[in-house]
């Protein structure tokens, strides 16, 4: 082999290793940058049954309509606004002692700033005072979840829902 194929040879190696390089780092940028964000979550996504992990069942119907039953009681804490939530008085101010078991009402959706479900109460329990709840409404691992917070969203969420299987 003459020190011209020699060279041919190396520099054909050397072109391919660029190549399997190049090629790779594209591959890396296209995939990362071909990644798109999952839809926005529309107020037709919101219908359905929802089911906490605490036992809460939720049923949003499309017509309007919501109702909550087997309310646990980190919902109802969500729900009392728990700076405000004092066991026996607000039981006895506002339920008639029991803490309510579920509830109805109307429910709207809200997209302009943060995706949220807003449920206005017309029953909440015995207590037929106007009441009004959030939750916000997010995808996570590839599944929209209903989120609920007694406070300070960077403090975790208090009630999770998802669709009920």
């Amino acid at each position: 082999m003459t020190a011209a194929q020699k060279v041919r040879r190396d520099s054909r190696g050397v072109n391919a290793l660029l190549m399997a390089g190049v090629c790779l780092i594209a591959s890396v940028l296209l995939g990362v940058c071909g990644q798109t964000e999952p839809p926005p979550i529309k107020a037709d996504d919101v219908p359905g049954t929802w089911c906490s992990g605490s036992g809460d069942l939720l049923t949003v119907k499309k017509e309007g309509g919501f109702v909550l039953a087997k309310l646990s009681h980190h919902y109802f804490t969500v729900l009392r606004e728990d700076d405000e939530f004092v066991e026996g008085y607000v039981l006895d101010r506002d339920f008639d002692s029991r803490r309510p078991a579920g509830g109805h009402g109307r429910w709207s959706y809200d997209d302009a700033r943060s995706p949220s479900l807003d449920l206005e109460f017309e029953v909440l329990g015995s207590s037929v005072n106007a009441r009004s709840a959030e939750l916000k409404v997010r995808t996570v691992d590839g599944e929209i979840g209903l989120f609920g917070y007694d406070g300070d969203p960077d403090q975790g969420y208090t009630v999770r829902f998802l669709r009920c299987k």
